[in-house]
């Protein structure tokens, strides 16, 4: 997994939200509850780790469309991100060999303070920013020019924070595990001066590249089946663009590798049956346009333009799924010019998806609901006071009462009683 926690407060529709994440994840609620708002936390950080913090604020269309309207500057915003991807470092020598540092829980947070509109000005500071890891210390030897595990040592804590301007080291360790506040993070960068809107994250300095890559790893799929529909130039970008513009490209680099070919022939054929073939055109103004052969017409390929909106929703899906490398995958309603009959396939293959990536998905599909586990379940709604609030039905006796009652979870969510 790649994010087990989100917690954050005067965001946009959100007064306060504290979530735990799964594998998969589905969204559901009704319009304007502030699914989009859930969403675009994740873009918000993603702009973090991409365009830095003034550029991802302005992004949301600056302060005065980040913090909630109601909350206003009364109150900071804060956002915390708790993530157990393991990775290790090393953090010094001892007689028997090097210290590892094997960390498996990382906290991040950050709060903004509002201030005054000025000239110029953000019109806003960082109030706080610390990191927190969780972490095992081990004892490493090389063996075959390799740093292998010998034992471990015990537990601690690394924490990071701003203070005055500078990092301060926090270091909690057994006292036989002999490294210092030196060796995580080394005095001549504790001090180098903060700029007053530039987070930890972003500094030259941060030594954790693996949390700058979760929040740079996230992808939100938002496809609409008119632009593949079009010839792609041969100079577009190799990664599946947001909308899903750039399949041809996508699938011109999948085609030409077998094992991907028949990987993504088989998904694809999976759900669709009658497709007997996938390939990639080339023209002579150096554009491609995907087509595809079905068992109906054995000797003819359809160009793009004459496929339907569903199958090619179907294929820029599989390809997001199965062959784009980011961490987390969001995709807004997957179940767009999907024939019913196909929606507990298409849940079937997020779940596997979701094995070795993490999948949020929004919906107001009732078929979804059905097959996506009450487990799987978010639920975003509004309170009498208008702040959007995030919850599990699964949680909710009355809904477990519903159900044991042979009352299925899409009925419940179709007459909004999800939420009882």
């Amino acid at each position: 997994m790649s994010i087990k926690r989100v917690k954050v407060n005067n965001f946009k529709s959100f007064k306060e939200l504290d979530v735990e994440l799964g594998n998969f994840n589905v969204l559901i609620g009704a319009n304007a509850s502030g699914k989009s708002n859930f969403v675009q936390i994740f873009e918000f950080l993603r702009d973090i780790a991409n365009s830095g913090l003034d550029n991802a604020v302005s992004m949301q269309g600056g302060i005065d469309y980040l913090r909630n309207i109601n909350v206003g500057s009364s109150k900071d915003f804060s956002l915390q991100v708790v993530s157990d991807l393991e990775f290790g470092s090393l953090g010094g020598r001892t007689d028997e060999g090097s210290i590892g540092i094997k960390t498996y829980e990382t906290t991040y947070e950050f709060a903004l303070k509002f201030k005054g509109k000025q000239k110029g000005g953000v019109g806003f500071e960082i109030s706080q920013d610390n990191l927190n890891r969780k972490c095992k210390f081990v004892i490493l030897k090389t063996k075959k020019d390799k740093l292998e595990e010998k034992e471990e040592i015990g537990s601690g804590e690394i924490i990071l924070s701003r203070v005055n301007g500078k990092v301060k080291v926090e270091l909690y360790k057994p006292n036989e595990v002999m490294i210092t506040e030196d060796d995580i993070y080394p005095p001549f960068l504790r001090d180098e001066k903060l700029s007053s809107n530039i987070l930890l994250l972003q500094t030259p300095f941060f030594l954790l590249p693996p949390l700058k890559g979760i929040f740079y790893d996230i992808s939100i799929y938002d496809f609409d089946p008119k632009l593949p529909k079009k010839a792609t130039p041969i100079t577009g970008k190799l990664e599946l663009e947001e909308d899903g513009s750039n399949l041809s490209i996508i699938l011109k680099n999948i085609t030409e590798n077998k094992d991907k070919r028949r990987k993504l022939f088989n998904l694809v054929k999976d759900l669709l049956p009658f497709i007997s073939n996938l390939d990639v055109e080339k023209f002579a103004d150096k554009s491609l346009l995907f087509k595809l052969q079905e068992t109906y017409f054995k000797n003819q390929y359809l160009p793009a333009s004459l496929i339907s909106d569903g199958t090619i929703n179907i294929t820029a899906l599989i390809v997001a799924l199965y062959f784009e490398r980011k961490k987390l995958t969001i995709i807004e309603e997957p179940e767009r010019n999907i024939h019913p009959y196909l929606i507990s396939k298409v849940v079937d293959i997020m779940k596997d998806a979701s094995q070795k990536k993490q999948i949020i998905v929004t919906t107001h599909n009732p078929e979804i609901v059905k097959h996506a586990g009450l487990n799987n379940i978010l639920l975003v709604s509004r309170d009498k006071e208008g702040f959007s609030v995030v919850s599990r039905p699964g949680n909710k006796e009355e809904v477990t009462t519903f159900l044991q009652n042979n009352i299925g979870i899409d009925e419940l969510y179709v007459q909004n009683l999800l939420g009882v």
